[in-house]
């Protein structure tokens, strides 16, 4: 099968949110080669003693993205699309220099290529998060979320899902029922589970991102109190069940149309743990879930992006 494989050229602070829009267009893959990954990765200790100045230099500013899109797609439709999405993420997030161009690629160009990029790291002081096909020594105390994110977005790399795993060990206790909206890959859902939750509830719009999910729910044996599928939340029906923690690690205009639902579907005096907000956006995510009932009690910013706690109103 050849592959449409478009190239974008955007800046560090806005290749997550342009990856994530091109993977919602449907993208069969996202590749991302960022200077700054590299640097960070030659910054840790012990992994390079020296690295050459020109080496460095030579590396650039420049952020490039390349989208795989199967082939027989309307091709200027899909430029216009993309195109249309870059504008309106500009508007709150330099994207740089934007559409490069396009090409065509076979399966094997791009498929499996991306795997050699993608280590176990730690994600917090107490995860860690382990590629299938990678080995890793597990230390101490040591919580080890195996990950194949396959044609789905959310590897764990990104500071959103990093926020919503430190809130999420720092709130949940043993026997909690949670909720996933936009579960992805099924990352936090796992890492909620390995924490101690009861029972989840992963739902996403998007049926690769649950088939990956429930593929990396077995992965990790954690089948037996994860239950995945597509939905949207008013899917759910509201007042049949209610859950001590909702996370949702989306964008912040979806955040703020949900905060209107989101009380109706936790437990009373609970709590709503968000992310996927640039910090343009918190006071918009803010305000929205105040308007509801919601207390807010908590934040997170790494980088461009913020993560945030609301506590549910007890009147519901």
């Amino acid at each position: 099968m050849k592959w449409y494989e478009i190239r974008i050229n955007t800046t560090d602070e806005a290749s997550d949110a342009v990856a994530e829009m091109l993977t919602t267009m449907g993208a069969g893959g996202v590749a991302i080669k960022d200077p700054f990954d590299i640097r960070k990765e030659i910054e840790k200790p012990g992994t390079l003693d020296y690295a050459d100045d020109d080496f460095l230099e030579a590396l650039g500013e420049d952020v490039i993205i390349s989208a795989y899109f199967q082939n027989g797609l309307d091709i200027n439709d899909l430029l216009k699309q993309i195109n249309d999405g870059l504008m309106n993420i500009s508007q709150f997030l330099d994207t740089g220099k934007g559409l490069e161009g396009y090409g065509e690629v076979d399966d094997e160009d791009w498929s499996t290529a991306w795997k050699k990029y993608y280590k176990p790291f730690r994600l917090t002081d107490r995860i860690v998060i382990k590629p299938t096909w990678e080995e890793y020594r597990a230390e101490e105390n040591d919580i080890i979320v195996e990950m194949d994110p396959g044609m789905a977005f959310g590897t764990g790399t990104h500071e959103t899902t990093q926020m919503c795993s430190i809130l999420l060990d720092k709130y949940m206790s043993a026997n909690h029922d949670v909720l996933d909206v936009g579960c992805g890959t099924g990352i936090l859902s796992i890492i909620a589970s390995k924490l101690g939750a009861k029972k989840i509830e992963a739902i996403d719009i998007d049926e690769v991102a649950v088939r990956v999910a429930k593929e990396n729910i077995e992965i990790n044996g954690e089948a037996g109190k994860i239950k995945a599928f597509q939905a949207v939340l008013s899917d759910l029906k509201a007042g049949d069940e209610k859950f001590d923690i909702i996370v949702a690690n989306i964008i912040a205009n979806v955040i703020v149309d949900l905060s209107s639902l989101i009380p109706y579907y936790l437990k009373k005096n609970s709590l709503f743990i968000t992310s996927g907000i640039i910090k343009e956006r918190k006071q918009d995510v803010i305000d929205a879930c105040l308007k509801n009932g919601m207390s807010f009690i908590d934040d997170l910013e790494m980088g461009e992006w913020v993560a945030m706690v609301f506590r549910c109103p007890d009147t519901l």
